[in-house]
């Protein structure tokens, strides 16, 4: 604005100077042109025309100055009322509400009259009162984003809202002219994350799961909660590479840990997983399972993977132990049923010896012994079909 009201003094100035110039100059050409007649009454009209022109230059100017300055004051108005964000001006001092836009009376539920005859206290809690009091009599930051406060609306509920002023003169009186955004949608999201996390924490903490991140273009593993716990790497301990953690895997297991990660890679696999033993930082093994998601960027490669490292161990034990005591109960069987097919067969012997050479013996007994001998032979073949199956898969 200083630049016009500048440009517009320096014009009249400039013209001023050249009508009152180049006039004397006409004059004094004329008067000589015409020696026998006195031409010094055209100085008058010089000076009366002068004050025509400039008159209606100055109106003209002036009205373009009146048309700037309306056009800017209808741009900021619309951009006042407009707005998303609600905006208002209140007194420095007594803190009491000079202007408010739309939005506020949207937001807050009030008429513009009755916001205007309220103060910015009226918007907020007694605790938040004396809290924005200490703030604007205290030395603040100005013209961007301070912090959250919480307002309340007419119904008496309230809201977070981000805050920026600046000082400004409104209509005469010392004033802050301030913009809030309502973020109470994003508060609530920050605390239903937060909520998540500990959810998150927790499970991750009775399974066991580990929460890693390896970004393949810089190399870079991040361990989540609970690696240094389970597995006793602190982070002095540790390296945040791929080829740390692989160097950690046992000898026997190395290689395949290592070609089936760089395959998925390659293949760009929706998904990894692998069993295997990892070294612990005492030097003992664990048995671990290790799952994870391969996420691409948009140009179709692998920008991270995101994983879960489990601790099986217990689970492997429980494996082991019972495929032993498999091991040893078809051991056992197996030599029950031969150990009791000895004496069997001798029986069946003795009763087909019996029945060729004995004249005395009970014909009925011979037989009842015969079926018993027979039924304790099939008793023990099924026994030995039975051991043979033993840790076989269905």
């Amino acid at each position: 604005m200083r630049r016009k009201t500048a440009f517009i003094t320096f014009l009249y100035l400039i013209l001023g100077v050249l009508w009152l110039i180049m006039g004397s100059k006409a004059i004094k050409y004329l008067d000589q042109q015409i020696p026998d007649r006195d031409m010094r009454f055209l100085y008058d009209y010089k000076n009366f025309i002068f004050l025509i022109i400039s008159g209606f230059l100055l109106f003209f100017l002036i009205e373009m100055y009146r048309r700037s300055l309306s056009a800017v004051e209808n741009s900021y108005k619309q951009l006042f009322e407009g707005s998303i964000a609600m905006i208002y001006v209140f007194d420095r001092s007594s803190y009491r509400l000079l202007e408010v836009n739309e939005r506020m009376l949207e937001k807050y539920g009030y008429t513009r009259q009755e916001l205007l005859t309220m103060s910015v206290m009226d918007l907020r809690s007694v605790e938040e009162q004396e809290k924005l009091d200490n703030y604007l009599k205290t030395s603040h930051l100005e013209g961007s984003a301070t912090e959250v406060w919480l307002h309340k609306m007419k119904n008496g509920k309230a809201f977070h809202v981000l805050i920026s002023h600046h000082k400004a003169i409104y209509k005469g009186q010392a004033a802050y002219t301030v913009i809030a955004l309502d973020i109470e949608r994003y508060v609530k999201a920050e605390e239903r994350i937060k909520e998540l996390l500990k959810v998150y924490e927790t499970v991750t903490r009775v399974t066991n799961d580990v929460i890693w991140e390896y970004c393949p273009a810089t190399n870079e593993l991040k361990w989540q909660n609970g690696f240094s716990e389970i597995y006793g790497y602190t982070e002095a301990l540790r390296e945040n590479t791929k080829e740390w953690i692989l160097s950690k895997v046992h000898p026997e297991d190395g290689e395949l840990v290592e070609k089936s990660m760089a395959e998925s890679l390659e293949q760009l696999s929706n998904s990894w997983s692998c069993e295997y033993r990892l070294q612990c930082a005492d030097g003992l093994y664990k048995y671990v399972s290790n799952q994870a998601f391969i996420l691409l960027d948009t140009e179709g490669n692998a920008e991270k993977m995101v994983g879960a490292l489990r601790d099986i161990t217990i689970r492997k034990d429980y494996e082991h132990r019972l495929l032993r005591k498999n091991e040893i109960l078809k051991k056992i069987a197996w030599e029950n049923s031969h150990e009791f097919r000895k004496p069997v067969s001798n029986i069946i012997g003795i009763v087909n010896l019996l029945k060729v050479e004995s004249k005395t013996a009970d014909p009925a007994l011979i037989e009842m012994l015969e079926r018993s001998a027979l039924e304790l032979d099939e008793m023990i073949s099924r026994i030995n079909d039975s051991t043979s199956n033993i840790g076989q898969k269905d």
